[in-house]
């Protein structure tokens, strides 16, 4: 059983991060925000902001894989933007967390929703980082 306390999902892009929080019994994610950035340090910022608005424990974020289980070439610089979220928010744990396939899964949950998807990418970003952080809180990690 997890411990108490939210959590917060993070689904990092360069020019947009989509964010989701759980509930305080860490069960059920839902999409949050959306955040325009530009580079690590802004995207950096924004998370350590969400973050202390929503008093979370941890942070997960997304991390980009190829299928195969590659690393993407945004890896390197996820693993940096987690360094930095983890100097911002001193006491909060910062997980990398696969994230393959979490787009086509909130892309599929919006169709279903019927909910437009044309010019809204950003509504995009934040549910895939409700997905990514649903999948997060079913494997069972505290």
């Amino acid at each position: 059983m997890s411990p108490a306390g939210r959590i917060l999902g993070v689904d990092y892009g360069k020019r947009r991060i989509g964010l989701a929080v759980s509930d305080e019994t860490a069960t059920l994610a839902r999409p949050l925000a959306t955040a325009e950035v530009t580079g690590r340090k802004a995207a950096a910022e924004a998370v350590a902001e969400a973050a202390k608005r929503e008093g979370v424990r941890a942070v997960v974020l997304g991390d980009p894989r190829h299928m195969d289980g590659r690393e993407s070439t945004l890896g390197e610089e996820v693993r940096l933007l987690a360094r930095r979220i983890e100097a911002l928010l001193p006491g909060v744990q910062v997980v990398l967390w696969d994230e393959r396939l979490t787009s086509h899964e909130a892309e599929a949950i919006l169709r279903v929703r019927g909910e437009r998807l044309q010019g809204r990418k950003g509504r995009l970003d934040q549910v895939a980082a409700a997905v990514l952080l649903q999948s997060y809180l079913d494997a069972g990690c505290p």
